[in-house]
């Protein structure tokens, strides 16, 4: 479990934390230009092995932004850890999402039909709030300190 006592776990839902952190890192992720939508990809099931977030295009085309391995013991498959693509980056994503692959057996499993897949929209300043307490209350169980939300100095 990580080292976290169980009556201190996360109960935040997988689904929630991940968009939480797109959310959070929203400014460095879109571009003016471009729809605002960003899709999640994960593999759904009691681990994830990786996630991709994609954008939208003006052109209806998506875009990787970036993709998190988890370890799989194969030299021939895709790196571990987190890759950002296509002149992407966010440092502040790239840190919560290591956190959350590293703790990720502390989320409870996502509830909804069609787990594996999350669409995000531009958020409103309510689901930044909440997004941020929500990543808060996540980092605090786990003994950390929230990245900085202008640690991408671009």
């Amino acid at each position: 479990m990580n080292g976290i006592p169980h009556r201190m776990m996360a109960k935040v839902q997988m689904d929630r934390i991940l968009e939480s952190a797109v959310v959070l890192s929203w400014k460095d992720l879109t571009h003016p230009s471009q729809r605002g939508l960003i899709h999640i990809e994960y593999s759904p099931g009691a681990h994830l092995l990786y996630l991709k977030i994609w954008q939208l295009m003006g052109n209806g085309a998506w875009s990787l932004i970036c993709e998190y391995w988890m370890p799989h013991g194969s030299t021939d498959g895709p790196r571990d850890g987190m890759t950002f693509r296509n002149d992407y980056h966010s440092s502040r994503l790239a840190k919560m999402l290591e956190v959350i692959m590293q703790h990720q057996d502390n989320f409870a499993p996502s509830l909804k039909p069609g787990a594996g897949l999350i669409q995000v929209t531009p958020p409103t300043k309510q689901e930044s709030f909440a997004s941020e307490a929500s990543m808060r209350h996540v980092y605090d169980i786990f003994g950390l300190s929230l990245p900085n939300p202008h640690s991408d100095a671009a």
